[in-house]
């Protein structure tokens, strides 16, 4: 099959696809449990095309490598749904998949697929879109480092918002006298995030302090057990994401 015998994408094309390690989280929804091997770890990891594996076992930390594993499995999922045949080989040297200067994966043989993966500890994300994209999962943490990245990422505005009362058992001096509630830090990071991937620019742009209300483009944010998901497109409709359940071992 030829890259040009699946579906073009038109612009308002967008799914969003979040799996998460059964084995380790719990998430009470909608979510559809994979029992297919071809979904698993080994499955996914035996369908890679050759730069991706090369990729993955460059990886020393074995839970970033099956993060990275299991992400890269979204995308042929997201793939597949728009009529590629990923088991032949040849579709990845017709897709050509590339890089920009600053890391942003895209395909040069298919210019109308935009796609963005995210990973985290036990669960990972893709978005394929007929526009640019970006996307990013993160975990909630109460770490006391939130309030020193918060100050240096986010706006006065953002700060306010995720200030919160701190608990008679929580010590002071360890948050600097300061508590930031890490759901609501958690939407505000993994927005800027999106964002950061939508344009190309990554982490370098979320550190310049930017608010997420002015940028000139659409993102949405949501909670998921312990995790918090957003993607980024230049417009954004409701957003549905196909939520799916598996082995990451």
């Amino acid at each position: 099959m030829s890259v040009n015998s699946a579906r073009e994408l038109t612009p308002d094309y967008l799914k969003v696809y979040i799996a998460y390690n059964r084995e380790t989280a719990r998430i009470d929804g909608s979510e559809q449990h994979i029992s297919d091997p071809l979904y698993t770890y080994d499955g996914i990891y035996s369908r890679l095309p050759g730069f991706r594996r090369e990729r993955a076992d460059k990886l020393t930390n074995p839970a970033v490598r099956r993060q990275s594993v299991m992400a890269f499995g979204l995308l042929i999922m997201g793939l597949e749904d728009i009529g590629f045949d990923t088991s032949d080989p040849s579709i990845w040297d017709e897709l050509a998949f590339a890089t920009t200067e600053r890391g942003k994966p895209y395909f040069a043989g298919r210019r109308d697929i935009h796609f963005s993966l995210s990973h985290t500890q036990g669960a990972v994300m893709c978005a394929v879109s007929g526009a640019e994209t970006g996307c990013d999962i993160d975990s909630i943490r109460n770490r006391s480092s939130l309030y020193s990245v918060a100050r240096k990422a986010f706006t006065p505005r953002e700060l306010a918002f995720c200030m919160r009362t701190p608990t008679l058992d929580e010590e002071l001096e360890f948050y600097n006298g300061i508590c930031i509630d890490p759901e609501a830090f958690c939407h505000i990071w993994t927005r800027k995030e999106a964002y950061a991937k939508y344009t190309g620019e990554g982490l370098a742009e979320i550190m310049t302090g930017f608010d997420i209300d002015g940028i000139d483009a659409t993102v949405h944010s949501e909670g998921l057990g312990h995790y918090v998901w957003a993607v980024c497109a230049p417009t954004l409709m409701a957003v549905y994401p196909t939520i799916l359940s598996t082995s990451f071992s």
